[in-house]
């Protein structure tokens, strides 16, 4: 990309509001790039001068998360397996509750996240706070994790449903009932 001035990036930051507001509506699928033109005012050339495909503006959508799951990631690492864990559940329920829009996105590219290199960054990140959310090595506690994550992030993906509160409460004691059991 050419110079950056705030007009392009005013573009750029359009195109990935639109383009975040069409994959949750639609899915990612069912969205070309033709389509996150239309709705950010500008052409098909125009999204393709600022990214090289459909996965390169799903990756900026997913940008501001996968920062977030970094820092996760990272702070995690330098506290003891327990410390980890419990500040794990604690920033996964922020999380969960704040990307909810994201999550829903996610969810039908599950299958196949893992062709994807533009979110390989996010799915080893998402790997490793299972990992801190399970506070173990044990498979099962892996498994129980992951158990945890999907079906915690299956409910993210009906923001009306539930508040923000109500979500955050469900995430929190859904994780600790399973992870951390008295």
């Amino acid at each position: 990309m050419g110079m950056t001035t705030p007009a392009r990036e005013r573009t750029r930051h359009e195109i990935v509001r639109q383009a975040m507001r069409l994959f949750q509506g639609r899915g990612y699928s069912a969205v070309s790039l033709q389509d996150i033109a239309t709705a950010a005012g500008c052409s098909k050339a125009t999204v393709l001068y600022h990214f090289n495909g459909k996965p390169a503006v799903l990756a900026a959508v997913l940008e501001p998360a996968g920062a977030d799951l970094a820092e996760l990631v990272a702070a995690a690492a330098q506290m003891e397996r327990d410390e980890a864990q419990e500040y794990t559940i604690g920033r996964f329920t922020d999380m969960a509750v704040q990307y909810r829009g994201v999550i829903d996105v996610l969810q039908e590219l599950i299958p196949v996240i893992e062709e994807m290199p533009e979110v390989a960054q996010l799915v080893a990140d998402g790997i490793r706070m299972k990992e801190f959310l399970a506070g173990s090595d044990e498979p099962l506690e892996l498994d129980l994790a992951g158990f945890a994550i999907n079906g915690l992030l299956g409910e993210c993906r009906h923001p009306g449903e539930r508040s923000d509160e109500e979500m955050r409460r469900l995430c929190d004691i859904g994780l600790r009932r399973l992870l951390r059991p008295s």
